[in-house]
C-alpha cells in the first residue's frame, strides 16, 4: 500500500471563481495534509513582522515536550528586556528589570497581546543570547522543512527596535522573513504537533498579573465568515516593511485550514484590511471547495497497477495507505476524482532508487 501525497496534485487553479485578495501574498491550505487551496504570490520571502513569534512559540512547545523547561519555570527579567516593554509605539505587556514571570504567563501575552519583550524574554530563556536564540530560530525552520528563512530575533521587531538586544554587524533594519507558504507550514506544524495552542490563539482578552490585555485578532468575534466556520487563531502582525498580516485558523465539520495573508493595507492599528481578506479567502475555501473523505484501502479510479522494480511481485495496485482526504470543487464528486503515481527517490527509505506514491488529481 501507498501513501496518498495530494497536496501538489489537487492545486487551487482546479477551483473557478477565485477571490482576489488585496496583499502582496496569500495561500490557503488544509492544515492536517498542507493540500493549497488559494495561492498568490506565495513563495517570494516577505517581512512578517510579529508572525514570527509562531516560530518562538513552536521552540518554547518543543522545550517543553523535551522538558528542558516547564510552563511554571520562572524568567528574570533583564534591563534591556524591562526598557523594551515600555517602549512607545510597541505592543507590549510592561515587564520590570530582575521580576520573574512564568513561562505560561509570557506565551499568554505572545500570543494574545502580540508582547514584543515578553517573546524576547522567551527567547533568551531558551537560549541564553538573542543572538543564540536566532540561530535556533533558523536551525528549527530547516527542520521544518523551511529553506530560505530569515531570522534575527524572536519578535519580529525589526533589528534596530530591539535596542539593546540588538544584533551586532546586521543591519538596523533587517526583519525576519518568510514567504506565504513557509508560514503556512510553520502554521501548520504548530497546530498538528501543539494543538492546544488554540485555547490561548482564541481569547480576544485575556489579563498579565492583574493588567488587562486584548488580542488583535478581528475574526474571533466574526461570525459572518462563512455559516458553521469556527476561527480560533492564529497570529497578526504589522510592521512599516511587512504591512498588515494575518496568519488564520479555522474549522468547520472537523477540517481546519490555515490561511496566510501577508502585506495587507495598513492606514491605522485598526484597519481591518487584513481581516477582512483572510475572512474572504475562508469563505472561498468553505463555500466554493468541500474535503472528499478517501478510505484506507480503498483504489482510485485512473490508477493502474505500478511496477516494482526487482521485486517479488512484478506489480501492485496501489491504494490509499490510510483514510485521507481531498478538496474538490462543491460541483465535483468522490467518484470524479482520479489518481496518479509518480516515482519519487526515497534512497534513506529503501535500498532500491525508487519508490511509488500515489497522487490525485481532478478529471
Amino acid at each position: 500500500m501507498l501513501s496518498a501525497g495530494f497536496a501538489t496534485s489537487v492545486q487551487a487553479s482546479s477551483v473557478t471563481d477565485q477571490p482576489v485578495i488585496a496583499a502582496k501574498a496569500a495561500i490557503a491550505v488544509d492544515a492536517r495534509t498542507g493540500q493549497i487551496l488559494y495561492q498568490k504570490n506565495a513563495n517570494q520571502a516577505l517581512p512578517i513582522a510579529s508572525v514570527s513569534k509562531l516560530m518562538t512559540i513552536y521552540i518554547v512547545h518543543q522545550q517543553i515536550k523535551q522538558k528542558k523547561l516547564a510552563w511554571d519555570d520562572q524568567v528574570t527579567i533583564s534591563p534591556a528586556i524591562a526598557k523594551l516593554s515600555t517602549a512607545s509605539g510597541l505592543t507590549n505587556v510592561p515587564l520590570t528589570a530582575g521580576k520573574s514571570y512564568s513561562v505560561r504567563q509570557l506565551v499568554n501575552a505572545t500570543l494574545v497581546a502580540s508582547a514584543n519583550a515578553a517573546a524576547l524574554a522567551l527567547g533568551q530563556k531558551v537560549a541564553g543570547t538573542p543572538v543564540k536564540f536566532a540561530k535556533l530560530m533558523t536551525q528549527t525552520a530547516k527542520q521544518i522543512g523551511i529553506k530560505d528563512a530569515k531570522f534575527y530575533n524572536a519578535s519580529g521587531l525589526t533589528n534596530k527596535l530591539t535596542g539593546g538586544l540588538a544584533l551586532a554587524n546586521v543591519s538596523g533594519d533587517a526583519e525576519n522573513e518568510l514567504s506565504a507558504s513557509d508560514v503556512a507550514l510553520l502554521a501548520s506544524k504548530l497546530m498538528k504537533t501543539f494543538p492546544r495552542v488554540t485555547e490561548i490563539t482564541k481569547k480576544t482578552a485575556s489579563t498579565f498579573y492583574g493588567t488587562a490585555i486584548t488580542g488583535h485578532n478581528q475574526l474571533l468575534n466574526d461570525h459572518q465568515i462563512a455559516k458553521g466556520v469556527v476561527v480560533d487563531g492564529l497570529k497578526t502582525g504589522t510592521s512599516d516593511k511587512a504591512g498588515a498580516c494575518f496568519v488564520g485558523s479555522a474549522t468547520r465539520k472537523h477540517h481546519r485550514i490555515i490561511t496566510v495573508v501577508l502585506g495587507s493595507r495598513n492606514k491605522s492599528a485598526t484597519d481591518p484590511a487584513r481581516f477582512i481578506q483572510t475572512a474572504k479567502l475562508m469563505r472561498y475555501v468553505f463555500t466554493k471547495q468541500h474535503p472528499i473523505t478517501l478510505s484506507k484501502g480503498s483504489q482510485i479510479k485512473g490508477v493502474d497497477k505500478a511496477t516494482v522494480p526487482d521485486g517479488k511481485q512484478v506489480d501492485v495496485q496501489p491504494v490509499v495507505k490510510k483514510t485521507t482526504w481531498v478538496w474538490a470543487p462543491k460541483n465535483v464528486s468522490k467518484q470524479q476524482v482520479q489518481g496518479k503515481y509518480v516515482h519519487l527517490n526515497q534512497k534513506k527509505l529503501l535500498p532500491r532508487p525508487k519508490r511509488a506514491q500515489l497522487q490525485a488529481r481532478l478529471s
